[in-house]
């Protein structure tokens, strides 16, 4: 296990992220996708990447947003196959991503349902780092979707929504974000503490939000954004609204927002939100484009084989200092 003394080029490190078939575990969502690059002496030993059969329905929002089909996922293999391989990449490492929590929430619930909870199975003092709380600290709440802030650290996003590539992205970013601290040679205690300190492997609070980063900012800001959604009829729709609230009804989690075309609270299904994107202050929103009969918006009245390269014999430098 990493000592808080070493310095980030002696510590192991995996950079993780998961797609999943819809926002949240309690309502039974599991992961489809895991991707996770391993670290070790500043260079990636290991780029693993493995579809997986979640068992249960992809919601349309998802569908839309990664690619990812319920074709894809048929047949692949179940979490349980693969375990012992995350197991492998993971343990002895610092666990790395971007809006962890949310990650680790399905992470963890499919280990659980394996019989190994986490915490058993990597060493309840794994140290976990996010990429997210990094860049609260240093740039302010809002604006830190892994999409944009990547371009803000001077880091081309490898491409978007793809387990591994999103797990490449944060591990890029997180060097940037070292820097102006050290780079390689920031010891590990100095790197928690810019995210404000230590996190473990499951949540401390069970009121630590655990929903994904757009959403969390866009009811936080209370702001107007851009809402990509696949309407009941399965047509992809945009509209400016302002969200207020996600609530549990009819086994099913919605988030209540004021919709601008409608000039009124609507409810919309959380597993058919494609994006969520912010409208600058000041910036006049476009007009939506496609259609907007609102089905599938209720009124609110008084929710193959693992891609895997081991890099050992030929590994890349990453580049912490342009």
């Amino acid at each position: 296990m990493s000592s808080l003394l070493d310095k980030l080029c002696d510590t192991p490190l995996a950079f993780v992220d998961v797609e999943t078939t819809g926002a949240s575990t309690d309502f039974g969502d599991r992961v489809t996708e895991i991707g996770i690059v391993r670290v070790e002496r500043c260079q990636r030993v290991v780029e693993y990447q493995q579809l997986v059969d979640p068992q249960r329905r992809i919601s349309a929002g998802v569908i839309a947003l990664t690619g990812i089909t319920q074709e894809m996922v048929s047949g692949q293999p179940l979490f349980a196959d693969v375990l012992p391989r995350v197991i492998e990449l993971l343990r002895g490492a610092v666990v790395i991503g971007h809006n962890v929590r949310f990650d680790l929430s399905f992470i963890s619930n499919e280990f659980r349902r394996c019989r190994q909870p986490i915490d058993q199975a990597l060493g309840g003092s794994t140290h976990v780092l996010d990429t997210v709380r990094i860049a609260r600290r240093r740039f302010g709440r809002g604006g830190n979707g892994l999409q944009r802030l990547a371009p803000r650290l001077g880091v081309d996003p490898v491409t978007a929504h793809r387990a591994l590539a999103d797990a490449m992205t944060t591990s890029l970013v997180f060097e940037r974000l070292m820097e102006p601290v050290g780079g390689w040679q920031t010891c590990l205690c100095d790197a928690i503490a810019q995210q404000g300190g230590p996190m473990g492997l499951l949540p401390a609070s069970p009121r630590e939000s655990l929903m994904p980063l757009e959403l969390q900012e866009a009811l936080e800001q209370r702001g107007a954004v851009m809402m990509e959604y696949v309407d009941g009829s399965e047509q992809r729709t945009e509209r400016v609204i302002e969200p207020l609230e996600v609530r549990r009804r009819a086994g099913e989690l919605v988030l209540i927002a004021h919709c601008q075309l409608r000039n009124d609270r609507r409810n919309f299904k959380l597993d058919r939100i494609v994006r969520l994107t912010r409208i600058d202050a000041g910036a006049t929103p476009t007009s939506p484009s496609g259609p907007h009969d609102d089905a599938g918006a209720t009124g609110v009245s008084p929710a193959s084989e693992p891609q895997e390269h081991d890099t050992s014999a030929a590994p890349t430098q990453l580049k912490l200092f342009a």
